[in-house]
């Protein structure tokens, strides 16, 4: 037994964890880790798994390894979902958790280094709608020209301004319906779909707008949010998508029925027709249809001038002697085929009636009645050449029971002996003294075996 009390492990771990606290380093402040993820397993709530070196030039034994966690408070601000293997940042700080006596990194902040965590994210949400096929949906088209027009922006001046500048230069006859909402921040991204969705439920639009100023992909991050990109596919109004610049795709553009560069690009897109242009246009057709209907009744005209000199307007009449001529000889054409067609039915209804005389039931039962009694005199004959067949074979049959009767082989002079009811075959099978019985043709008698001789020798003891 030692000397000193030991130390309990509640006592050691206490200890421990009082020293990782009191360091000003590794819990007083937070400080960035650089790692690789490993053990990482998607969980509903908070998140577990590893951090270790990802410098491939170190020695196997000089790769370590940390335990590390995110509470879900945390982790529903990442934009991207973490995997096995990626190079990230983690914000936070060091401490010992007591009920397994270990350390582990509590992160608050996590990114990812090299490519970067809104290019994951992005990378990610692209993947998983694109397997959902909500990219490839037919896409709808831009009416040319829209009598109301729907956007969904924030109440920033210039966009607004510019968008509605846009519209009056055009075409001042289109209405304009904004839906304010905010387009950056963490709950941008609900307000967004909720505006896109209550333009749907509003209804009476022909093109609905999302806008949206220039910005760095993080603010921008809005319109690459799911329930965006949902909200714009489930439209059912057509949605021209003008966020950012024209270098700047996001989820939203992917998702919209047409995407533009910028709000005014897509100002002008929504209008695609200037009003003097479409005024312009409508007196140039009003000119083409004047032209073409004037050409079209000269045309009529010049038709009609032609029949009227024509000479069967002149001499009516003769328009109707070739067709007379033409009644005349259809005619006499149906005259003879009507009579050659009542020959040839003549012919066929005398067929048939010589096949009905042939087929008369009397003449029927009569050839039937004749049959009948040729079938009966046929098996007369069968019945008696059959009879006959049989008694002859009865006979021989007969013969050959009475020659296979034992009476018949008895009355020529043989006879049977049985001992105790059984046949006697064998010699053996008799001793002196045993009484038997010979069967004869005419009865049975009974006798003593006084001597047993076998193969013509007595034997000698009996």
């Amino acid at each position: 037994m030692p000397q000193e009390k030991p130390l309990t492990v509640n006592q050691l771990t206490k200890y421990i964890r009082r020293k990782f606290r009191a360091d000003p380093y590794i819990y007083q402040q937070n400080f960035w880790l650089q790692g690789e993820l490993t053990n990482f397993h998607l969980r509903s709530r908070n998140q577990y798994f590893s951090l270790k070196d990802d410098n491939s030039d170190l020695p196997d034994q000089d790769l370590y390894q940390i335990d590390a966690v995110m509470f879900a408070r945390e982790f529903s601000k990442l934009k991207f979902t973490p995997e096995n293997g990626m190079k990230v940042l983690v914000y936070g700080h060091v401490d010992v958790y007591p009920n397994r006596g270990s350390y582990q990194f509590y992160v608050s902040q996590m990114e990812v280094t090299g490519t970067g965590s809104l290019e994951i994210a992005f990378r990610q949400m692209y993947a998983k709608l694109k397997k959902e096929g909500l990219f490839d949906r037919p896409k709808k088209s831009i009416p040319p020209f829209p009598k109301r027009v729907a956007i969904v922006t924030s109440n920033d001046a210039a966009v607004k301004h510019d968008m509605i500048t846009t519209f009056r230069r055009r075409n001042p006859l289109i209405q304009l319906v904004f839906y304010p909402t905010k387009v950056q921040g963490d709950d941008a991204a609900p307000m967004v779909a909720k505006q896109i969705r209550r333009a749907n439920e509003d209804g009476n639009f022909d093109v609905l707008i999302v806008a949206r100023g220039g910005g760095s992909r993080a603010d921008l991050w809005t319109f690459n949010e799911e329930v965006v990109g949902r909200a714009i596919a489930d439209s059912n109004i057509p949605v021209i998508s003008s966020v950012g610049h024209e270098v700047d795709t996001t989820i939203a553009d992917l998702a919209a029925d047409d995407r533009e560069a910028t709000p005014t690009s897509a100002a002008v897109k929504a209008s695609a027709w200037l009003l003097d242009d479409v005024l312009a246009q409508i007196r140039q057709y009003q000119q083409q249809l004047y032209v073409s209907c004037s050409n079209i009744i000269q045309q009529a005209q010049t038709r009609l001038d032609a029949l009227q000199n024509n000479y069967v307007f002149q001499q009516p009449d003769r328009l109707f002697n070739q067709y007379q001529q033409q009644v005349d000889d259809l005619r006499q054409n149906l005259r003879l085929t009507f009579n050659a067609l009542l020959v040839n039915k003549q012919n066929q209804l005398d067929h048939l009636q010589a096949r009905l005389n042939q087929n008369a039931p009397r003449v029927q039962l009569v050839r039937d009645q004749a049959k009948l009694q040729h079938l009966q005199t046929q098996l007369a004959a069968s019945l008696r050449t059959k009879l006959q067949r049989n008694q002859a074979a009865l006979q021989g049959l007969q013969q050959q029971l009475i020659a296979l009767n034992p009476t018949t082989i008895l009355s020529r002079g043989y006879s049977y002996v049985t001992l105790d009811g059984q046949v006697v075959k064998q010699i053996s099978q008799l001793h002196p003294s045993d009484r038997v019985r010979i069967h004869l043709s005419d009865g049975i008698a009974e006798a003593e075996i006084k001597l047993i001789q076998k193969d013509g020798k007595q034997d000698g003891n009996h």
